[in-house]
């Protein structure tokens, strides 16, 4: 098989990223956007030594399960990729995924049924949206096209995943940018200024973020006069990043309108949130994971907990009131500082430490007990090794993991099997109608 060969084919089952799996010849063939049991007419788009990627020409037999999307960009942009199924089935398409990693990784264990989204549109806290130009020079703003780094514009009512508000403001951002004839970053020639809107909902109110490809943001009054005109409380920063990198933000966030952090609360957590720190981008799923996590802390009365992965504390936060001290550990200087800010906010200033450090280096040192309950929630490529190592060593009663990623989490729950097992793993949909989902696993001491 080569490029541009087309053939036909069935799709024998859904592969790790909601693709159609197929064989033509032999050979595995993943096609996005394909179902389970469907015959399909493909043209081959790569060609790699041990599979190949088809893209849909036509549906010949369409699944019983295939719906009409609910965007019509779905079929162009790469936001989404399972809005061509019922929810249902997506739940189920999750749950295997979970187990076949862990299967994968040889970790025996019952997967619970998927804690489903109470919305499927407008689930999001926050938006990450690039800015592009048409063939004409207009500017607009979309998310990239699925397998390219070419944007499609979001539809003229908005993206789904976003609220309302959220889509106005871009919508005013984009205006603006037209209204002043302002450029657009290219990857290629590392010109041109604007680069991505980030808008970030916290209670009531939007912390929007300019990323530019220059020191200062240009046409500061018309952004803060575009979005006034809304009605919607906001405050407006600009980032600078003038690197050559896919990297969203560079590390220089400068105030144009209102506070740069912002005050909000996070499951009962008051906290102070600046327009780049992490946190959970589904209020309703972050709710029901960190209630559950609350609810183990209130059952189990731990002497200590540690908040490995700590970022500002939300967790230590939630945490503290059932233990006799908390421990948050942060690599990012400014999550630090933030996270002490929001420990004297809440009044648990004297029962949570903050430390900056390598949880790996750091967490040796603690005193942390038997009576441990330490919760894990690190990026997508999971736990350092070393972190592992250092748990391992100090025997915490219990382990919370918190995961985005499916394939990491086994991994790492591989490598703590050897004192640990795993008594609830519960997978929570974080983000409805794309291939992502979020895992909760509590582990027992053997």
């Amino acid at each position: 098989m080569k490029i541009g060969d087309i053939c036909e084919t069935r799709i024998i089952s859904q592969g790790m990223e909601g693709e159609g799996v197929a064989r033509i010849g032999g050979c595995v063939v993943f096609i996005p956007l394909a179902l389970a049991g469907e015959e399909v007419r493909v043209r081959i788009t790569q060609v790699k030594k041990d599979f190949l990627r088809a893209q849909i020409i036509k549906v010949l037999s369409p699944s019983p399960d295939r719906i009409t999307p609910d965007c019509p960009a779905f079929f162009r942009c790469g936001g989404c990729g399972l809005r061509h199924m019922p929810y249902e089935k997506e739940l189920l398409l999750k749950r295997e995924k979970v187990e076949n990693c862990l299967k994968k990784a040889g970790v025996t264990a019952k997967v619970e049924k998927v804690f489903p989204s109470p919305r499927l549109n407008a689930s999001r806290n926050k938006a990450q949206v690039p800015f592009a130009e048409d063939e004409k020079g207009v500017i607009f703003a979309g998310y990239f096209k699925r397998d390219s780094h070419k944007a499609v514009p979001l539809p003229s009512e908005g993206c789904l995943q976003h609220d309302e508000n959220t889509n106005r403001i871009i919508r005013a951002v984009v205006d603006a940018c037209n209204e002043h004839s302002l450029s657009v970053y290219d990857e290629v020639s590392l010109s041109g200024v604007m680069r991505h809107v980030l808008v970030r909902r916290i209670g009531g109110s939007y912390a929007v973020t300019l990323v530019i490809n220059a020191d200062e943001l240009p046409c500061k009054e018309a952004f803060i006069s575009s979005i006034a005109a809304l009605k919607i409380p906001f405050s407006l920063s600009y980032n600078v990043n003038k690197k050559a990198t896919n990297v969203i933000t560079g590390e220089k966030t400068i105030p144009v309108f209102g506070k740069l952090a912002a005050t909000g609360e996070i499951c009962g957590v008051k906290t102070e949130i600046s327009p780049l720190s992490f946190m959970q981008v589904n209020d309703e799923i972050c709710r029901a994971i960190y209630g559950e996590v609350k609810a183990l802390a209130q059952a189990l009365r731990p002497r200590t907990v540690l908040d490995a992965y700590g970022g500002v504390g939300v967790i230590s936060n939630l945490l503290a009131p059932f233990c006799e001290r908390a421990y948050c550990v942060e690599i990012v200087p400014q999550a630090i500082e933030n996270g002490k800010a929001i420990a004297a906010l809440n009044g648990n200033a004297e029962k949570i430490t903050n430390i900056l450090g390598d949880a790996a280096k750091i967490i040796p040192s603690l005193p942390l007990g038997e009576n441990c309950l330490a919760v894990l929630d690190p990026p997508r490529k999971g736990c350092d090794k070393k972190v592992l190592d250092a748990l391992l060593t100090a025997e915490p009663q219990t382990i919370v993991y918190i995961s985005c990623n499916p394939a990491t989490l086994a991994r790492d729950l591989a490598l703590l099997g050897e004192k640990y097992t795993p008594s609830l793993i519960r997978p929570y949909d974080m983000f409805p109608r794309t291939f992502h989902v979020e895992t909760m696993v509590v582990l027992r001491r053997n």
